[in-house]
């Protein structure tokens, strides 16, 4: 399986004031490539990073980390999403790819196995 560790992608875009908490702004986090459902199941599990209690988790959708911080603790929560990342990244290297390696390589057998066996069907209808 091809592997391209997911990434921090482009600017922080402050979005606004959050129109539910007015304390807190909301802020989009772009991610490149877009991560695979194992990926992001792990990051947004609270138990992949330390997290302070009063921190709102990040929200996954897709290639986008939607965030809710207040206005003074922005760089807490870009660094708490860093880190999920990173987390992310050694969890799914560690505990997913090898299998679906394993998988890959056993489908690209079964693959080659079924081309030789039309291959010599071929073969023998020649000489029929």
């Amino acid at each position: 399986m091809a592997w391209t560790r997911i990434v921090r992608s482009g600017k922080l875009r402050v979005k606004g004031i959050n129109p539910q908490y007015s304390g807190l702004i909301d802020v989009e986090i772009d991610l490149k490539p877009t991560p695979p459902r194992e990926w992001a199941d792990f990051f947004s599990q609270p138990f992949a990073v330390p997290t302070k209690a009063s921190m709102h988790p990040p929200k996954l959708s897709g290639s986008m980390v939607m965030l809710r911080p207040p206005d003074n603790e922005l760089d807490d929560y870009v660094a708490n999403v860093d880190q999920r990342i990173e987390a992310a990244n050694a969890f799914f290297e560690r505990q997913v790819l090898p299998s679906l390696e394993v998988a890959e390589a056993q489908a690209r057998k079964r693959r080659d196995d079924d081309q030789k066996r039309i291959d010599d069907a071929r073969r023998s209808a020649e000489d029929l």
